[in-house]
This record gives structure tokens, sequence and C-alpha cells, in this order.
């Protein structure tokens, strides 16, 4: 996931955060540096006082004896002078605990150190002593190492070369170390808790500053929610006033939002007109194409003693002219209804019809109309009942049923199958219903239709008539009257189709 698929309200508190730990890090860092600084060079003050005195020779005090621990008894030489010189220092009082003084001249190195507690120093240990000598000779400042003695931990420590003795003193940094050990814990356990701190007590603040955001984006979920297909659309939601003056990041979305749902506002408004507007001239032009039609199959009706002794051509003419006239008469209806179902005027019925025997009846009529189409039925034994007209069921299935055959080859299997079931209709929560499906193996519905199919005019042959112009011609209004009868009962329709076939199904409440 990454951070920009976030809310900004997160991505803000996480860099937020992340800022916070990078300065805490580095305000902490620098604190640790300064305070090792300091105490470094404070330890290096005091080496360099000790290196000092011990060089000089200042300070009271007698070397070892003859019996001494020094390792320098019975030597007469100059280099058991130059060794018992240089460890001197160490014998001298308010040396510091800890001090030591390695010589080297060259015939193996001595180590003294000054222990707190003892009267005399204490000989290192060879281990330690080697570890001492390994530090090049220097004797600036600069020069100052530190090290790891065995058995004594850290020591601040600088050497010396002296005419061939080489001369190591060095001071403890166990305290020093200790202190900066403390000083890292503490500084790090303050950023911590100040990085904690002021984390939540800016996510308090981002909170707060983003909640008028939240408002707009309310604002704009609420109106993903409304129903704007049907009916006159009620788009009132605006975000409020407050949140939409301009001049702020905020205020320029919600003023943007508001002149958006301002122009969808008046173009629903205009669609809602026109299709209105549609809607009157298509039930208008319906109800007074019916007159002149029913005037057109009278007349033609009249003819029907006389056409045997009516020349062929003459009688051919009038029945074009009787089964036009039927045509154009059914396709009125058609509209007609489809214009008091979508202007919500169709009255219905809560019946309770029976579906199984009404399937029988259907496929039976069906069957008989499209003999080259292997049509099968299955119901189970028990009586399925719906609420509704069983005229409006009865077309319903009809218009599904009788699709499935006219827009499939000859040689198709059609199935038709109810059965009881609990599914959700028409928006409601899952509900006993009968669903009726109706399933063919024949081509399928084209691709580029599939999502209109229950439209208006939709036809799944792109001619204007079928392919079998015995089987009449396709208004394109049959889906979109089941449909609307579908919903007028409170059921539900719903369509998948593939190369290999297609399957309606209708979802009626149970009765």
């Amino acid at each position: 996931m990454t951070l920009r698929r976030w809310r900004l309200q997160t991505r803000l508190i996480v860099l937020a955060g992340l800022v916070l730990i990078l300065v805490g890090a580095g305000i902490g860092t620098a604190s640790w540096l300064s305070v090792r600084g300091s105490l470094m060079t404070d330890l290096d003050a005091q080496l360099t006082s000790m290196t000092s005195h011990a060089r000089s020779g200042d300070g009271p005090g007698a070397g070892p004896g003859a019996s001494g621990n020094t390792g320098t008894s019975g030597g007469g030489d100059d280099s058991a002078a130059a060794v018992d010189s240089a460890l001197r220092y160490l014998f001298q009082p308010g040396v510091g605990d800890g001090a030591l003084v390695v010589v080297d001249s060259g015939d193996g190195g001595e180590g003294l150190i000054a222990e707190a507690g003892l009267t005399r120093p204490r000989a290192l240990s060879a281990e330690a002593i080697d570890a001492l000598l390994e530090v090049e000779p220097g004797g600036a400042s600069s020069a100052h190492e530190s090290v790891r003695v065995p058995g004594f931990g850290a020591y601040r420590v600088v050497a010396f070369d002296d005419g061939g003795t080489t001369t190591v003193y060095g001071v403890p940094q166990g305290n020093v170390d200790s202190a900066l050990e403390r000083t890292a814990w503490t500084t790090a356990f303050v950023v911590l808790f100040g990085v904690i701190a002021t984390a939540a007590l800016m996510a308090v603040i981002i909170h707060r500053q983003l909640r008028d955001l939240r408002d707009v984006a309310r604002t704009a979920r609420e109106v993903t929610d409304l129903e704007l297909s049907d009916g006159k659309p009620e788009l009132a939601l605006r975000v409020p006033a407050e949140l939409a003056v301009p001049g702020t990041e905020v205020g320029d979305v919600g003023a943007s939002v508001n002149r958006m749902l301002d122009h969808v506002g008046s173009a629903l408004e205009e669609r809602y007109r026109g299709t209105e507007q549609m809607r009157r001239f298509v039930a208008d032009a319906s109800h007074e194409l019916r007159t002149p039609i029913a005037t057109i199959r009278g007349w033609a009706d009249l003819t029907r003693p006389y056409r045997d002794a009516l020349p062929a051509e003459v009688t051919t003419s009038l029945g074009k002219i009787d089964s036009g006239a039927m045509r154009m008469s059914s396709l009125v209806d058609d509209l007609l209804l489809l214009a008091r179902l979508e202007a919500g005027r169709q009255p219905t019925r809560e019946d309770t019809v029976d579906v199984s025997s009404l399937l029988v009846e259907l496929v039976e009529d069906v069957h008989v109309v499209n003999p080259d189409h292997a049509i099968s039925l299955d119901v189970p034994p028990e009586a399925l009942e719906v609420r509704g007209a069983a005229d409006q069921v009865r077309r319903v299935v009809s218009i599904v049923l009788t699709n499935a055959c006219v827009h499939t080859p000859p040689g198709t299997n059609v199935h038709v199958e109810a059965l009881a079931t609990r599914k959700p209709v028409s928006g409601q929560l899952p509900s006993d219903v009968v669903a009726i499906r109706i399933s063919d193996d024949g081509q399928g519905i084209p691709p580029e239709i599939r999502d209109r199919v229950f439209d208006r005019f939709v036809r799944g042959d792109p001619s204007r008539t079928r392919q079998d112009g015995a089987k009449g011609g396709s208004s394109g209004l049959g889906l979109s009257i089941a449909a609307g009868l579908v919903e007028l009962m409170r059921g539900g329709i719903s369509m998948s189709s593939t190369d290999a076939g297609t399957t309606f199904e209708l979802r009626l409440p149970a009765a």
C-alpha cells in the first residue's frame, strides 16, 4: 500500500512524525556529541596535566627503594634508572585513582597503576602492558588515544619516546563512558517522549484542522447516494456557505463543489424537462394514433366478406394493410403502457398467481409458435405462488421467453425453471421470492448492448426487423416493458450473457 493511497490525515501525521523523529534524533545526537566533546576535553586536560607533572619531576615524594614493587631492584644502569624515574610519579601523594604509567626501555616493559585504598601502586599484568605499548608515541594532545586495557577497561593514554625509552601515561575513561551512556539513554528517552507528545498534539491539531474538509467530503458522499436516475431530480445539497468561501484550500474546494452541483442540478433539470416532454409527446401521439389505426383496421375488416371476389393483388394488399395496422396498434399499445409505467400511473393488483401452471401454459403456447426450438420446463412439485397481477406476470414471462426463441437460431435449447429462494428485490433486504430463470444456448447478446438491454428501442438485431420476417418486427420495447412491470410488482430482473448463451432471471415476491 503506497503512501498516496493513505488518508490525508494519516499522511500528514506520519510525515510530521517522521520530521519530528529526524529533528529529535538530530538534536539528541548533537547534544550527545557536545557532552562527549566537553567530557573528553576535560579528560585530555587531566591527562596532559598528569604527563606534565610526571615528566617535569615536580612534587614531593621518594622513589621506590631497593625492595620496592617496581621491579627495578638491583639495577644500577641507565635503563633501570630511566624506568625508575618514570614510575616514581605514581608514588607521589595526590595521584588520581586509576592513573597508570608503563615504561619500556628495550629490556621489557614495566607498569604500575595507582588505586584508591592502596598506599603503593600495583603492578600491571603483562597483557595490560602489551596493550598499552601498542600506542604509537606522539606526545601532543592530538595524539591522545582511547584504548581498552585488559582487566581495567577503557583508558585515555598518550605515549612518549625518550631516546629509545617508551613511556605511556593513562587515566581511566570509565567515568566518561558511563556518563555518556547515561546521557545517551536520557537524551533518547526525552527525545522519544517529546516526539510522541508532539506527534499526539499534532494529530489532534491536524484532525481539527481537517474537519472542514471532512464536511465537504461528507456533502459529496451524500450527493453520490442520491437517486437521480428516475423521477424529478432533487439536488438541494450544498456545501455550507461558511466552508465555501474562496481564499483558502478548503474554501476553494467547497466553492468548486457548489458550482459543480449547480451545473449538475441545472443539467438534471433540463434532462428531466426534456424527458417529460418526450413522454408526453409519446403518450399524446400514441393516444392520437389509436383512432386512425382503429379506423384503418375497421375498414380493412369490412372488406373481408368480399375478398374472394376481388383480384388477387387487391386481396394481398388488403392483407398487408391489415397486418401492418395490427403491428402498429401493438406498438402504440406498448408505447402507451411504457409511458404509464415510467410516469407511475400503471395500476397493478396484489393477487396470488400460480407461477407453475402459468409457466406450463406459456411454454406450450410458445412451443407451438416456435417448433424449431427445444423448450424445456423445470418446476418443483409443490405450487409456486407470487404476489402480483396475473396478466402482468404472464406478459413479463411471455416477453422474455419469446425473445429467447425469436433472437436465437433454429435448434437452440431454451430452458425455463422456477424455484423458491431468498434474494433481495427492489433494493430491499433478502426475502422469500420466486425466481424464474429463462436461459438459452444461443449466440448470446452482443457485448455492446448488454448494459442497455432494458432500455427503450434497444434491439439485438442491428437491422430494423428480425431476421425471420414471419415472426413480426421488433420494436425494442419488450424488455423495457418487462422491467417496468417487474418493478411495479416490487420484483427484480437481471440478465447475464456470454457467447455461449443468455440467462434472464425474474424475481417476484412470494405469496
